[in-house]
């Protein structure tokens, strides 16, 4: 009886380090920051090796006791702490699912801020591109002179295939004068 009373005081302090604020710490943290789960993982592994150390207990008290009430009394806790003890291992596998994808989308964030952290130089730097004067295109001008619109219009396309744009073309006299310019390099 008194192995009875030490297994089931073992479970009372297994089951006392899995406490709630311990659980609701990942859901208390969610908004700000991403969980860190690692400190309720490692006490459901506390809780889960104090069960299965009560289990053992319990199997082993089970085995050397008689068919009288308290051997009934011992399966019946036996299976109610195997199915804690289940149920616990299940909460672990799904708290250590949760740490991770909570690690994956950390990550990503991380990610994320550091492109848009790259993104915003970019634009602050064409930004102060703009605000800067633009640099004005420089030219050169040529006129050329001549009495006949069939010889101005021969060296015109001279000009041209080298480049030379004709801006204005005006009469005087008995001649024509033709303006152009191109950008000097």
């Amino acid at each position: 009886m008194k192995r009875f009373i030490q297994t089931f005081a073992g479970l009372g302090l297994a089951l006392g380090c899995l406490s709630q604020p311990a659980l609701g710490q990942a859901q208390d943290d969610a908004p700000s920051a991403a969980p860190d789960l690692g400190p309720v993982l490692e006490r459901l592994d506390q809780v889960i090796a104090g069960l299965d150390k009560v289990s053992g207990d319990l199997a082993k008290l089970e085995k050397t006791s008689s068919g009288n009430a308290r051997d009934k009394s011992i399966k019946t806790a036996t299976k109610q702490l195997n199915d804690l003890n289940t149920a616990v291992e299940s909460l672990a596998s799904q708290l250590e699912t949760q740490a991770g994808a909570a690690g994956k989308q950390a990550a990503s964030a991380e990610t994320t801020a550091n492109l848009l952290k790259k993104l915003l130089a970019q634009q602050n730097a064409a930004a102060s591109k703009l605000r800067q004067p633009a640099s004005r295109p420089k030219w050169e001008y040529k006129s050329i002179f001549g009495d006949s619109r069939i010889a101005l219009e021969e060296e015109m396309n001279q000009f041209g295939k080298d480049g030379w744009e004709f801006f204005n073309i005006t009469s005087f006299g008995r001649g024509s004068a033709a303006f152009a310019r191109r950008l000097v390099m």
